[in-house]
């Protein structure tokens, strides 16, 4: 991959900011930004873009038809060691998430606008899947002071 592959596949879009999540709102903040959620186009269960009965995510909140499908994006960071995928694990792999989003995804009227699809030659998805691998900090993971309390 090179510069400029970011704003092609948009993945900063929803995977942006500081912890790689989109925005973030914290104590000492100058500006408060509202939560970002996108819907990744993950289901379509009726042909018109619904999500599973009881998976509806934003939605389920807010019960607005517009809302259908919409999660947070989770950060990136350490995303190697946190399968399986997407708010409700149905992909298995980071190849099957790159599958996913290079595909577009279900097309639907929910269908977060950043998700459109792409095509990555095999040295691109190699160096994609490289660099999220980098983001795996394992002196952190292995750092007993963030393990379970004692």
């Amino acid at each position: 991959m090179v510069v400029g592959d970011s704003k092609r596949l948009r993945c900063s879009e929803c995977h942006g900011g500081f912890n790689l999540s989109g925005p973030v709102d914290f104590a000492v903040a100058k500006i408060h930004p509202k939560p970002a959620f996108h819907n990744t186009g993950l289901y379509d269960v009726d042909g018109a873009g619904s999500y599973p009965a009881d998976d509806h995510g934003l939605k389920d909140v807010t019960h607005a038809a517009g809302d259908m499908g919409q999660f947070r994006a989770p950060t990136v960071r350490n995303i190697a060691v946190t399968a399986p995928y997407m708010h409700d694990g149905s992909i298995p792999t980071l190849e099957g998430v790159l599958d996913h989003y290079a595909s577009g995804g279900h097309r639907s009227r929910f269908r977060s606008r950043a998700i459109g699809g792409f095509k990555l030659t095999p040295a691109e998805r190699a160096n994609l899947l490289a660099f999220l691998h980098s983001l795996t900090d394992e002196a952190l993971l292995q750092n007993p002071a963030f393990g379970p309390p004692r």
